[in-house]
């Protein structure tokens, strides 16, 4: 792949491509985070409320694997925006090894739909990374879903 690699993600076997590449994101953590509302006040007034966010993740990250040559610098920043976002949960709290991230991971999932009522396909990104038990002095693999989207695009910046 010559230049700046972009992958489109709207399947799980288009995120395992993209994450193999970058390699989970193994050893990158989040250098930004920003999420816009769908939200809007209609011309009548009224409120508009979907629910649904855009994210827009920058992953500082350089630990690719072997296939990606030449080596990344390690001052990288691989863009990641992701469209239809909901079921947002961001567990950043101390305890966390400086927020490092172990792997990345996109799964299918199913969420629920407002209007009308249902449910529709979606995909859903999971962050691991390890977390100190002060008690038991010891780390332990923490895995979380940060939030559902439609799609998502990666790209390096």
């Amino acid at each position: 792949m010559g230049g700046s690699a972009r992958f489109t993600i709207m399947s799980t076997e288009e995120a395992a491509a993209a994450l193999d590449y970058f390699n989970a994101f193994h050893d990158g953590f989040i250098k930004r985070l920003t999420l816009t509302s769908h939200d809007a006040i209609a011309p009548d007034l009224s409120q508009v409320c979907t629910g649904l966010f855009d994210a827009e993740m920058d992953l500082a990250h350089y630990n690719y694997g072997t296939a990606t040559s030449p080596f990344r610098p390690a001052d990288q920043i691989v863009r990641a925006t992701f469209r239809g976002v909901r079921d947002i949960v961001l567990d950043l709290r101390t305890g966390f090894i400086g927020n490092t991230i172990i792997r990345l991971a996109v799964t299918p999932s199913q969420r629920e739909l407002f209007t009308p009522y249902g449910t529709e396909a979606c995909l859903v990104l999971r962050l691991a990374r390890n977390f100190y038990l002060q008690a038991s002095d010891r780390w332990e693999l923490r895995e979380s879903d940060v939030f559902s989207f439609a799609s998502a695009t990666f790209e390096e910046i």
